[in-house]
């Protein structure tokens, strides 16, 4: 088979494919590929980031892509079924996912951006400057969560919760499998969900069934509630989540996962909403998973897909092309 990565060279990618390579000498490697390399063409097998469509689709001999993340909403998927493309992902990253949840949540709920900017021009608040209870800040003991979503990333971030005591609520759409570690209990209706939380988490894929899944609707009845969102933006509308946080319906947001990226260079609004502007909103520029420790395990995870492939012709980490995870 030819194998073909499109991984920058000098990487942290390079020591473990020439090991591959060199334990594998009946198949072809090509390494440092670039979209337009003339390789691509013929390609049986390729680990690849994020790509324009078209080089997906380029070899007809194409069988797998292997990926070293979770998300595939960027692939040509609706082609790659229809010509029995397999594609390999990881969630190397769920944990930091996870953990980041929860830190915009307890940024927010401990007013630790308030507190820094303040501090930093020599402002300061509580019992020293005989500040009143207004200058308190709240924990998130004890509080009822809901996490949307009850997969690698929201069994992660249940059991953090657990460290605070909280009552984990758990959503998700199928029933009858067995209750994950860290959750109270999973309820099957969306609105019960939302209900019931004091805190709402949405830690779910971009999928044709999650796009807009928290409306305008649902979202203006979730009065006095924290929403932290660290899966898409797709996912919660983007007007209604706007207008909800300006008007105080909702307490505030922590918000990792965007609705507008900068085409080119470094800025760029996140949203075609002022969201960004408001002041009970916790923004971060979606790198929830992004971290050393991440990058590390979802190379090792990666390398590790490929060799069970090359060696079994199989691989049991395969992503659902039709339910988009």
């Amino acid at each position: 088979m030819h194998f073909g990565s499109f991984m920058p060279l000098r990487s942290a990618w390079d020591k473990g494919l020439e090991t591959l390579a060199k334990d594998f000498p009946d198949h072809r490697f090509s390494l440092g590929l670039k979209p337009d390399s003339p390789e691509v063409f013929d390609l049986d097998l390729m680990l690849a980031g994020n790509l324009p469509k078209e080089v997906y689709l380029a070899s007809p001999r194409l069988k797998g892509i292997f990926q070293s993340f979770t998300g595939i909403n960027h692939l040509p998927l609706s082609q790659l079924m229809e010509r029995g493309v397999e594609v390999f992902n990881v969630h190397a990253n769920a944990f930091d996912v996870a953990e980041k949840a929860l830190a915009l949540c307890l940024a927010y709920y401990g007013r630790i951006v308030e507190y820094h900017n303040d501090l930093s021009k020599s402002l300061w608040h509580g019992f020293w400057v005989k500040a009143g209870a207004e200058d308190n800040w709240n924990s998130i003991y004890g509080k009822t969560c809901s996490i949307l979503g009850t997969g690698a990333v929201g069994q992660a971030l249940a059991k953090l919760l657990k460290a605070f005591s909280c009552q984990v609520i758990g959503w998700r759409r199928k029933s009858g499998l067995a209750l994950p570690e860290g959750f109270d209990r999973i309820v099957p209706d969306l609105k019960t969900a939302l209900d019931e939380a004091e805190i709402v988490f949405v830690t779910l894929p971009a999928t044709n069934l999650t796009q807009g899944l928290l409306s305008r609707e649902l979202i203006a009845g979730m009065k006095g509630k924290f929403l932290v969102n660290v899966g898409r933006g797709s996912i919660v509308d983007e007007q209604g989540l706007y207008l909800a946080l300006k008007d105080g319906i909702l307490l505030g947001a922590g918000i990792d996962a965007w609705y507008t990226y900068p085409q080119s260079g470094r800025t760029g609004a996140p949203s075609r909403y002022p969201i960004h502007e408001l002041p009970n909103v916790i923004l971060s520029p979606h790198v929830g998973g992004s971290t050393h420790q991440a990058t590390a395990r979802a190379v090792d995870q990666t390398l590790a897909n490929i060799r069970e492939y090359l060696s079994t012709g199989s691989c049991a980490s395969k992503a659902d092309l039709e339910a988009m995870y």
